[in-house]
């Protein structure tokens, strides 16, 4: 009789711990993915894109596209 009052136990309490480590676990799944998701919300700039008094640069940028010319001649002869 004391085999089967201790493996009843042992398995009820097996079972109760899984029980509050899945809630637990879902409960920290759904918080670090919260947590996540609002940092990716807000909007980070490169530090050059601030002027001298911390404001987003509001004017129109300049870009730069370099092109290899050498590249271009092998695939013309081709």
């Amino acid at each position: 009789m004391a085999d089967a009052t201790i493996l009843f136990f042992s398995a009820t309490i097996s079972f109760i711990f899984l029980c509050v480590g899945v809630l637990a676990g879902w409960t920290a799944k759904d918080f670090i993915h919260d947590y996540m998701w609002s940092r990716d919300e807000a909007q980070y700039y490169h530090p050059e894109m601030y002027d001298d008094n911390g404001f987003p640069v509001n004017e129109e940028l300049l870009s730069v596209k370099f092109i290899n010319e050498e590249d271009e001649d092998e695939t013309l002869d081709a």
